[in-house]
């Protein structure tokens, strides 16, 4: 029984259980944003997405209990904070920038040659399944997610690309970034 003006102590089964569901977040938040920069593939994303979702309903119910019950503030909010912040990372777009900047040079130097390997590679942290000239450019064709189209990086060192813009049958092209193009290949 505690006396007024006491605080309750955070019982350590509290400590453990926030710190593992915290540990599952953050493991769960990085495997997510190398998804993300790595552009991997959506059902392992809706995995990953799913698991962070229902990883945090549980990590606030207890939160809650720990923030009414035991007036644990940092045990309570830590998780919630993870998520809020890997949140915010992926809404300003963070895991898809950091994936460009750690392969556009890996890209480039590849685009001198535009050889294609012969088979899937990883080319800084995507995951390239074919390389090709078209339209004046080099092509890196990334896994793709549709059955019914692919996408990937082109290069156009000298000119833009013939088309810009979402096609209808064929390949179109957008501006991303310098003389990179993103693709997509309608089929």
């Amino acid at each position: 029984m505690s006396t007024p003006g006491t605080t309750r102590r955070t019982p350590s089964w509290f400590v453990l259980w926030m710190g593992l569901l915290t540990a599952l977040i953050v493991l769960c938040c990085l495997a997510l944003f190398w998804q993300l920069a790595a552009e991997g593939t959506f059902p392992v994303q809706v995995v990953l997405w799913s698991a962070i979702g229902i990883l945090g309903a549980v990590a606030l119910l207890f939160a809650l209990l720990g923030l009414f019950r035991y007036r644990s503030f940092f045990y309570s909010l830590i998780a919630p904070l993870v998520i809020g912040i890997f949140v915010a990372l992926v809404w300003y777009d963070v895991p898809e920038t950091t994936g460009w900047k750690l392969s556009r040079n890996i890209l480039q130097n590849q685009a001198a040659d535009c050889a294609n390997p012969g088979n899937r590679t990883r080319l800084g942290v995507y995951t390239i399944t074919y390389i090709t000239r078209r339209d004046g450019g080099c092509l890196f064709y990334t896994q793709g997610e549709e059955s019914n189209s692919a996408k990937g990086f082109a290069y156009f060192p000298d000119t833009a690309p013939p088309y810009l813009g979402t096609p209808t049958s064929g390949i179109g092209y957008e501006t991303f970034q310098g003389n990179w193009y993103r693709f997509t290949e309608e089929s």
